[in-house]
């Protein structure tokens, strides 16, 4: 390959890198309950207490894999605690997908140029640059998919024994990542029997062998919490969650669902401004590819609408149910620009892109600035107005003692809090509060308890999203009955109150 594609790959690289991270400076990433919790377990790894069992999956009895834990692990070590450092480095390597996407593109056109535009392409995808910094355990999977695919092409094309094993690494660490994207089996065993001729039996186990490798410890996790729930949660999500899916939902409302959820990632990673027209552009492209028997895109359209099958458990109630299927829009797209550069429809190639590269780059500086939008439910859980609610709290201490309670989502889990004061108050301050709110029996983090000796303390209240509207009220009930409030600030959602015990007058 020559020296200047090289060099322009890097460039696309490098650009693509920095529209990922160009507003962390800031501070600006999310860090709710999920992100301290991954924190807390990557530091335990970091410093030698190693783990089997993962995040756990939104259906009880299941867990992701550990192997997210373990890529955090070095980038928190580094950062002493600092989840700006580990969003760096997640961000660099979900900056490798560019990469595999101009391999990729080139294995399949043989094309330079619809391989760097197809590159390009992903670079600027809103959909990427939105995963790349958000740290949770899907995120992963933005490498890992597209690597899966990137194997199976080319072992049902050639011979060679390391791709089917690339094939599996991608697959296995995909379904580490997030056990749900274990529905890319399907695409790989409809490619696997169209490509038979060049499929062996030894091939086979060798990928099997490979796959079990690569999920063993989340075997071992599911043995150690027992078959049994692991069974209940696999019948649960066959009967529709809650063994009524007859009544619950009709072949109507998943069709809906299914296409909602696959035009926002078509958007997402074409045009962001508009659902519609982004839609039609990819399904136009995915159709023309089955009506010409392309074989290219055709391989492309099985990873497009590789998720259908797991609509019917609920596979389009969670938006990163569908990460690493991005990349096959840019690689899709690419191949039409491509093509008509080859034709020499350079109006029509040129607009093309334009359109693409202002609706991309103009919908991440708008977004971006206010972190992981697309998956976060508290919106305003974000890195920098968090400290700053911390930072408020050690101003009006003036570097007295004192005290903390918090209303949370997940309710009367203080997780974040405390990582926050120990990582980052303890770090500029040297000293942390106590906690004077409820019990924190089975917390994997947590503040002293102050024993109700406080005087000065502050009530931090989070956005209210995803907290049920009755525990408000109750949750100031409780501090009022007790302490009053001398001062407030609010930092977007977030409201910190600051409150005084000696001060409050108990009425007859």
């Amino acid at each position: 390959m020559k020296r200047s594609v090289l060099v322009l790959l890097f460039l696309i690289f490098i650009f693509g890198y920095f529209l990922r991270i160009m507003f962390l400076h800031n501070n600006i990433l999310t860090f709710g309950y999920d992100q301290a919790r991954d924190a807390v377990n990557a530091l335990e790894i970091a410093h030698g207490h190693l783990k089997i069992f993962g995040p756990p999956a939104s259906q009880p009895g299941l867990f992701h894999g550990v192997f997210y834990y373990y890529v955090l692990a070095p980038f928190y070590l580094i950062g002493r605690g600092s989840p700006i450092v580990a969003a760096y480095g997640i961000a660099l390597i979900n900056s490798l997908t560019i990469l595999i996407v101009f391999y990729l593109t080139f294995l399949m056109t043989k094309n330079i140029k619809t391989s760097l535009i197809a590159g390009f392409l992903y670079a600027i995808s809103f959909e990427a640059t939105q995963y790349a910094t958000w740290l949770s355990n899907p995120t992963l999977g933005i490498v890992t998919v597209p690597l899966m695919y990137l194997g199976l092409w080319e072992w049902i094309n050639r011979k060679e024994k390391y791709w089917l094993i690339i094939a599996a690494l991608g697959l296995g660490l995909s379904i580490q990542s997030e056990i749900f994207l274990a529905y890319h089996i399907v695409p790989l065993v409809i490619w696997l029997y169209i490509g038979r001729k060049n499929v062996t039996r030894k091939q086979l186990m060798t990928f099997g062998g490979v796959l079990i490798l690569t999920l063993l410890t989340m075997f071992l996790a599911q043995l150690k919490f027992g078959i049994v729930p692991t069974i209940n949660a696999v019948k649960s999500l066959a009967n529709g969650d809650n063994g009524n899916l007859a009544y619950e939902k009709s072949i109507g409302d998943y069709l809906i669902l299914y296409l909602n959820q696959t035009g926002r990632i078509f958007s997402f990673n074409s045009y962001p401004g508009n659902v519609g027209w982004s839609f039609v552009l990819v399904i136009a492209m995915a159709i023309t590819g089955i009506i010409k028997h392309d074989r290219k895109i055709l391989f492309l359209d099985t990873w497009l609408f590789s998720h259908l099958s797991v609509v019917t458990v609920g596979g389009t109630s969670t938006p990163f149910l569908m990460v690493g299927i991005g990349p096959a829009v840019s690689i899709l797209i690419a191949s039409f620009i491509g093509t008509w550069i080859n034709k020499k429809y350079y109006i029509l190639a040129f607009a093309v892109l334009i359109i693409l590269i202002y609706g991309n780059i103009s919908m991440t500086i708008s977004q971006n600035k206010n972190a992981a939008t697309l998956f976060s439910i508290q919106k305003d859980m974000v890195l920098n107005k968090e400290i700053s609610a911390v930072d408020y709290t050690y101003s009006n201490a003036n570097g007295k003692p004192f005290s903390v309670n918090t209303l949370t989502s997940p309710l009367w889990v203080n997780i974040v809090w405390s990582y926050l004061y120990k990582w980052y108050g303890q770090d500029k301050y040297n000293y942390i509060p106590t906690w004077h709110g409820r019990g924190q029996e089975g917390q994997v983090i947590a503040l002293n308890d102050d024993n109700n000796k406080w005087n000065l303390g502050f009530s931090i209240i989070e956005p209210q999203d995803g907290i049920p509207p009755q525990y408000l009220p109750e949750f100031m009930g409780q501090e009022n009955s007790y302490s009053k409030i001398v001062g407030e600030k609010s930092f977007g959602a977030i409201l910190v109150q600051e409150r005084d015990k000696q001060n409050l007058k108990i009425l007859p």
